[in-house]
C-alpha cells in the first residue's frame, strides 16, 4: 500500500532533473528529501495512532488546528489531485501518441484531450474497475519502470554519470516532492494493520520509503546512463530510438493503460469526497473533478516538469506544513502528557516547515 500510494507518474520526471542538475547532486537531494519526508510520514503516523478514530488528514487538522486549517487541507488535497490528473493527461497523451500515431497520425495534443475525455466519461459512470484492480495496476506500473531500467542496462554509458548539470540545484525539489508524495495513505495503513499491529506502522513507513528511494535511484540511473544530457522530460520517449520499436510498443502500451486507470482512481476518489463529505450533487461533483485539469491543459499547462514541480512545491508543501503543525500541536497537548509519544525535536519540526515554506516561495518567484 505504501509503495502503491506513492509511486506514480512523477517517477518519469526524475531522470530529466537528474540529467539537468547532475546525477550526484540530484541523488543527494533525493536521499535528503526522502529522509525528511519519511520523518514527516512518521509524524503523521504518531498523530494517527495517538488520536485514534478513523479520521483522515483534514479531520486531524480540524481537531488540532481548527476548522479553518481543515479547509486549507481539503483545498490542498483537491488541488494536488487536479495537478496529478493534469500530469497524467500530459504523460498519457505522450504515451498514446508514441503508440498510435505511426498508424493513425495526429498530434500529442489530440491524444491528451482524447484520454481526458474518455476517462472523464468513465468517471461519470462511477466506473470502479480501476479501484477494484488497484494492486494490479500499481504492479503493472512498477513492472513498467523496472522493465525500462533492465532494458536500459546493456546500453548504459558510464560517462553520463560524471556530467555536471547546468540547471539550478533547486530544479529537482518540486519534482522529487511530487514523486514522493503519498500523504493520505498513513491512516489507510493504520486501518489495515488494525488495533493489534498499529504500532508497527513505523516499520511499514521506513521500509516502504526505502524501497521507493532505491527504485527511483535505479530507474533514474538506468535512463540517464543511456540518454545522458539528452534525457527527455517524460524519460522513456528518448529511449525508444536506442532500444528499438519492440521496447517502444511494450512500454507505451503498458504506460497508456496504467495512466488511464490511475487517472480514473484519482478522479473517482475526489468525486466521492465531494459527494459524500460535502454533499455535492453527482453531476456537479463530476464537472468539478474532470473539467478543472482539462481546462488547465487547454489553457496551455502542458510542460510536464513544470506542472509536477509546481504541484509538488506548492500543494505537497502545504500539506507537509499542516502535518508538521498538527504533530507539534498534538505533541504539546495533554494527550502526550498521559501516554508516551514519539518525540521528534522541535527544531526538526520547524526545519521541515521552513523547507516547505522556502520551496513554495521559490516556486512562486520563479513562475
Amino acid at each position: 500500500m505504501m509503495v502503491g500510494a506513492i509511486v506514480g507518474v512523477g517517477v518519469f520526471g526524475l531522470p530529466y532533473v537528474f540529467a539537468q542538475t547532475g546525477f550526484a547532486t540530484t541523488l543527494i537531494e533525493l536521499l535528503v528529501l526522502g529522509v525528511l519526508l519519511t520523518i514527516l510520514q512518521l509524524m503523521q503516523a504518531e498523530v494517527v495512532i495517538q488520536t485514534g478514530g478513523h479520521n483522515r488528514l483534514a479531520g486531524y487538522v480540524r481537531k488540532y488546528l481548527g476548522s479553518g486549517w481543515a479547509w486549507v487541507a481539503l483545498i490542498s488535497l483537491a488541488a494536488g489531485v487536479w495537478g496529478a490528473m493534469l500530469a497524467y493527461i500530459i504523460v498519457g497523451g505522450n504515451f498514446l501518441y508514441l503508440l498510435v500515431s505511426p498508424i493513425m497520425g495526429g498530434t500529442e495534443f489530440v491524444y491528451s484531450v482524447l484520454i481526458a475525455v474518455v476517462a472523464s466519461a468513465l468517471i461519470y459512470r462511477g466506473l470502479r474497475f480501476a479501484s477494484r484492480f488497484e494492486g494490479l495496476i500499481v504492479g503493472i506500473l512498477l513492472f513498467l519502470f523496472i522493465f525500462i531500467a533492465l532494458a536500459s542496462v546493456p546500453h548504459i554509458q558510464w560517462s553520463s554519470f560524471s556530467i555536471t548539470g547546468t540547471a539550478s540545484i533547486f530544479l529537482p525539489y518540486g519534482v522529487i516532492l511530487f514523486a514522493l508524495s503519498g500523504i493520505g495513505i498513513v491512516p489507510e495503513i493504520r486501518d489495515v494493520l488494525g488495533e493489534r499491529l498499529k504500532n508497527r506502522i513505523g516499520y511499514v513507513i521506513i521500509s516502504g520509503m526505502a524501497v521507493i528511494l532505491l527504485l527511483y535511484a535505479l530507474f533514474s540511473a538506468a535512463v540517464v546512463g543511456v540518454t545522458g544530457p539528452a534525457t527527455t522530460p517524460v524519460a522513456f520517449d528518448g529511449l525508444i530510438p536506442m532500444l528499438g520499436k519492440t521496447f517502444g510498443i511494450v512500454a507505451t502500451l503498458l504506460g497508456s493503460l496504467t495512466i488511464i486507470s490511475i487517472y480514473l482512481m484519482l478522479g473517482i476518489e475526489l468525486l466521492n469526497t465531494l459527494r459524500f463529505d460535502f454533499r455535492v450533487h453527482h453531476k456537479m461533483a463530476w464537472a468539478i473533478v474532470t473539467i478543472v485539469p482539462l481546462v488547465f491543459y487547454l489553457a496551455g499547462a502542458r510542460a510536464f516538469i513544470q506542472v509536477i514541480g509546481f504541484v509538488g512545491s506548492i500543494f505537497s508543501g502545504a500539506l507537509g506544513i499542516l502535518i508538521a503543525l498538527t504533530y507539534a500541536k498534538m505533541k504539546n497537548s495533554p494527550l502526550c502528557k498521559r501516554r508516551e509519544c514519539l518525540n521528534f525535536p522541535n527544531v526538526l519540526t520547524w526545519l521541515l516547515i521552513a523547507l516547505f515554506v522556502g520551496g513554495m516561495i521559490y516556486q512562486v518567484m520563479t513562475l
